[in-house]
């Protein structure tokens, strides 16, 4: 189908052009330039600095000064201290490990094509040659955990095969090809956010202490290779292939050069034919659970992308894009591997914008929004593994910090597991307290965790694994947390990144609690109680529920919109591109079954009136609340608004001013998800939010809680057909009272009908046209 193969009628001239490759660990953009093909990249554990304890003598004593101005109404004085003391560094920058650069003789091209089948995992290119055909092809190796770029020519060419990286590193060219080792920094110092300011610079002071890496490409030739001081010559050559791994003292330890020896000869030895059959079952096995059809259209990216930045879409470009996440959620996340940070596992820059690191108050928890529903789940397991690092520094932070039990972690955090607020540390950022003063991302993250455990089943994940680290973020906040007047407040806090004007007309952000982090602790609470019973530990349940009966709820404002901060405050920025008082609508539920449903519409609404939606990520999340409130018109809308204001050639997505950021392109899948198929509250809703735009299609593979998979078709914006796979014994409510089946045991109820289902079983439900 049109919506796995992206193509392109010209090579790409900048990286930002360039198709993405990867298995999780091995990262790769790959022009497809006739003449100077490059291959860049990156490896999923090479970063910057070393494993370091941030903690500060002085943050009780400041957060004890800060919590009394706040009781005594002293905000503006409270926030002095908070962005004077409590701030710390910057986090650590991901890096580019180098580029892989192939040259030949320039000359005429005709009949260009390069195309990425996201069916195969495979990017392509070919093209005519001064009448010569080439061929290429590039994958990336799960199975085998190397990348091979092969090149064929109907007649004999030349090609010069060279490396280069902007980090220290050594390099040895062979008959077989090369070997690069070298340091990464020990440190990233940041004087300017904009990123790319003047003061900002990498150091190689304590390299003793940064991390080293080596990478090896083997090249496999019919021709002959000659080795030249700073090259390889491949001469008389029709077929060409280059096997590549690389591997860091990250997570190989001192082994890490001769584990990339024996990778890339181990896997030579298969043959090319060999890895990429592994590579294609492998890969397949996870992108063909699921296929879509909302529409076909055989255009170019070339003619899509003009197209969608003039405002015009098709439902196969929504198709495209959809399948594109999942491509790129397989590509950058793997069992093994570091999660996907802000750019999954592709960056060019030395000091890339926001360090390429993980921004716990949205980004990293959307990049995973599409992995279960999506029906890739198993490709989850890199957020679990990092979440419980996470929490393992978090731990210290509480200990020594806050001086309380449990654990804690703050906004940004990178390889090294960083949890403590960031900054310049030795000098105020102004306004930083916006963004610096949020501790709640692990609750966020347990959540997701939990809601994972869902679908999974997982006995021995919600004991073993999930259960102890929900245990630490109910420590942190039952020790943390501030009593007033019987009730509860987290002081201080913020909206992440929004501000407000006081009654003074002062700027500030923070204050007691705000609805972000109410929202959280509601559906942590949910999630906390009902694994503790899971568990059998109902005292635990019981005591944590105690306390979140206590935190602080809900407010209104005058116009009864949902209150973002403890007060009615005049808004700097109406329409800011974080959602978070809206947490509870989505990712939660729980807004939408209460009496402040109103007012979280209300509240939506007024943000997206006021220009939000303004990133790609804000965006994608705007899609996914408006689809919850039922606004399938409203979310095709922000469809073509991102489209045309958030989407890079190469369709990755975009954060202003030209920025990459991965998580529109994970948040997207997820929302047009939401806009099919949504779960809350005990039912299964079918078509929720479905545009006129695409009243006819079908989806294969979408799965639930429990790990059950649902296929849908519809027409005329109706389900005409629906298919369930059992993978569980269960019951489920879906709202399809005009469905009807003759192999399932099913009743109507008031909220549609009530399915028994028998684990292994497949049931057929059709439209009843009486209904």
């Amino acid at each position: 189908m049109s919506s796995t193969i992206m193509w392109y009628e010209k090579p790409a001239k900048k990286w930002i052009q360039s198709l993405p490759a990867g298995n999780g660990h091995i990262g790769c953009m790959i022009s497809n330039h006739p003449f100077c093909d490059r291959l860049c990249l990156n490896d999923d554990t090479l970063w910057s600095g070393y494993a370091r304890d941030y903690c500060k003598k002085d943050f009780k004593e400041n957060m004890k000064k800060v919590r009394e101005l706040m009781a005594g109404g002293k905000r503006t004085e409270a926030e002095e201290i908070v962005e004077n003391h409590l701030t710390n560094r910057f986090t650590q920058a991901y890096l580019p490990l180098g580029d892989i650069i192939i040259r030949s003789d320039v000359g005429k091209i005709d009949k260009y094509r390069r195309e990425l089948d996201m069916s195969k995992g495979i990017i392509y290119a070919k093209y005519i040659k001064n009448g010569n055909s080439i061929k290429t092809e590039t994958f990336v190796s799960y199975p085998d955990d190397v990348l091979v770029h092969s090149i064929e020519s109907r007649t004999p060419v030349d090609f010069e095969i060279s490396f280069e990286s902007q980090l220290m590193h050594d390099i040895y060219y062979d008959k077989k090809g090369f070997m690069v080792t070298g340091h990464a920094p020990s440190d990233v110092i940041i004087t300017d956010v904009s990123f790319y300011g003047d003061g900002n610079r990498i150091s190689y002071d304590e390299i003793e202490k940064s991390i080293k890496f080596a990478a090896r490409a083997k090249v496999i030739s019919d021709g002959d290779i000659v080795t030249g001081t700073d090259k390889l010559i491949v001469t008389n050559a029709t077929k060409i292939s280059i096997v590549y791994s690389s591997a860091t003292s990250f997570n190989k330890g001192k082994e890490y050069t001769e584990h990339c020896r024996k990778t890339v000869s181990s896997a030579s030895k298969k043959g090319i034919y060999d890895i990429r059959k592994t590579h294609i079952d492998d890969y397949s096995s996870l992108f063909g659970q699921m296929d879509i059809d909302f529409g076909d259209d055989e255009a170019s990216c070339d003619e899509r992308y003009v197209c969608m930045k003039s405002g015009e879409i098709n439902n196969s470009d929504i198709s495209m894009l959809f399948q594109y996440g999942r491509y790129l959620l397989i590509a950058a996340s793997r069992k093994g591997t570091q999660p996907a940070n802000l750019q999954g596992i592709w960056n060019k820059d030395l000091i890339p914008p926001w360090w390429s690191g993980y921004t716990l108050n949205i980004n990293l928890q959307m990049n995973y929004w599409l992995a279960d529903r999506a029906n890739l789940s198993s490709c989850f397991d890199p957020l679990v593994s990092y979440v419980k690092r996470l929490c393992e520094a978090g731990k210290r932070t509480a200990r020594k910090d806050y001086g309380t039990k449990g654990a804690v972690v703050h906004h940004q955090s990178d390889i090294w597991a960083h949890s403590t607020s960031v900054g310049y540390d030795a000098l105020k950022i102004r306004q930083s307290a916006r963004w610096m003063m949020w501790n709640m991302s692990l609750p966020w993250l347990c959540i997701q965790l939990f809601d994972h455990y869902l679908y999974t089943l997982d006995e021995e994940f919600l004991k073993i694994e999930l259960l102890p680290l929900m245990k630490n973020v109910a420590d942190f906040m039952m020790y943390n947390f501030t009593e007033i007047n019987g009730r509860l407040y987290n002081i201080p806090t913020t909206s992440p990144e929004n501000m407000y004007l006081d009654e003074a007309g002062n700027e500030l952000a923070i204050c007691n609690i705000s609805a972000m982090d109410i929202g959280i602790t509601r559906e942590f609470c949910d999630a906390y109680v009902y694994a503790c019973r899971c568990a059998g530990n109902h005292e635990e349940g019981g005591r944590f529920a105690a306390f979140a009966d206590k935190i602080e709820g809900y407010s209104l404002s005058k116009e009864c919109e949902l209150l973002e901060w403890d007060r009615e405050y005049k808004e700097i920025d109406k329409g800011h591109r974080h959602f978070s008082m809206l947490f509870g609508v989505y990712p939660g539920s729980h807004l939408l079954r209460g009496e402040f449903a109103d007012a979280a519409r209300k509240s939506l609404h007024k943000r997206l009136q006021n220009g939000s939606g303004q990133t790609g990520w804000s965006a994608a999340w705007a899609i996914a609340l408006l689809a919850r409130f039922g606004e399938g018109e409203t979310a095709y809308e922000i469809i073509k608004k991102l489209m045309r204001e958030n989407i890079h050639e190469n369709m990755f997505g975009a954060h202003p001013p030209e920025f990459f950021q991965i998580d529109a392109n994970f948040g997207f899948t997820a929302a047009i998800c939401e806009m099919i198929l949504q779960e809350y509250g005990g039912i299964i809703r079918l078509l929720p939010a479905l545009p006129k735009y695409m009243e006819n299609g079908s989806i294969r593979g979408l799965k639930i809680h429990s790990g059950h998979v649902i296929s849908l078709t519809w027409k005329a914006s109706k389900v005409i057909s629906m298919e369930i796979h059992a993978e569980a014994n269960d019951e489920i409510v879906i709202n399809a009272k005009h469905l009807f089946s003759n192999n399932a045991e099913y009743k109507i109820c008031p909220e549609g009908i009530t399915i028994l289902l028998e684990k292994g079983n497949r049931y057929d439900f059709f439209c009843n046209k009486i209904a």
